[in-house]
């Protein structure tokens, strides 16, 4: 479930944007919008974190930014989004790292803009990047960082999914469609008969590989170079960007 907060002490303006969220094409049934009056109201409710949070600058009691940077001081990933008439960004603004300003006095075709970008990117930090798996007139939505490798076969490939039980998904699309689509996501030939996502290698020794859920692989010589290669820059990527590969 993810959970969007508004704040704005205009209760005109709060149901308008409101109405904004609720009618966007991104707003999905697995989504929630709850509405505060200020920014004292959003901490004193016992209800969870939020993953979106849509705030107006100027409020009486608690600033939109004094109310940001108690909201990124308990929760680093919720995606953060200031909305006003008058103010201006200032520096410090910058330190609770909003991902957009909004114009009030902007039309609504233009903030719905805005909220569906503001939308896509939630979704898109909470689930991730996902892929649609078709076979035999059935679809499925995986998230990409789920896949652990994904093999060629008779009509198509197979896909090893992790998270919760894991699975394994049959494909109609052949491995090398499925390399153009996730290469840029971490995903590497280890064998012309398999590719295997970057992030759930947990071991490389000689010419095999272990995933996170301990199947070892073999790494083809074929293969070897450009695959030690990628994990090289994946994993030296990872760790400059602070991130927990």
């Amino acid at each position: 479930m993810i959970r969007i907060a508004l704040i704005d002490d205009n209760v005109v303006f709060l149901q308008h944007i409101q109405e904004i969220v609720e009618s966007c094409a991104e707003f999905t049934a697995d989504m929630v919008c709850d509405t505060y009056s200020s920014g004292l109201d959003l901490l004193r409710a016992d209800s969870g974190e939020y993953q979106l949070v849509i705030l107006d600058m100027q409020m009486e009691g608690k600033s939109g930014y004094e109310t940001a940077k108690w909201l990124r001081e308990t929760n680093k990933t919720v995606v953060i989004a200031f909305i006003s008439g008058v103010v201006l960004p200032e520096p410090k603004h910058f330190k609770v790292q909003p991902y957009r300003y909004l114009l009030k006095n902007a039309d609504s075709e233009e903030i719905r803009r805005d909220i569906e970008e503001l939308l896509r990117e939630t979704r898109r930090q909470c689930y991730g990047e996902t892929v649609e798996v078709t076979s035999d007139g059935k679809a499925w939505r995986v998230a990409a960082r789920d896949i652990l490798c994904i093999a060629k076969a008779k009509r198509g490939s197979l896909l090893t999914i992790s998270g919760g039980n894991e699975t394994t998904l049959r494909s109609n699309e052949k491995l090398g469609n499925w390399y153009l689509q996730l290469h840029s996501l971490g995903f590497e030939y280890a064998h012309s008969s398999y590719i295997v996502n970057l992030k759930a290698v947990i071991k490389i020794m000689n010419d095999e590989l272990t995933l996170s859920n301990g199947e070892t692989l073999n790494i083809s010589r074929g293969c070897r170079g450009k695959f030690h290669e990628s994990f090289s820059l994946y994993f030296h990527k990872g760790y400059h960007r602070g991130a927990v590969q």
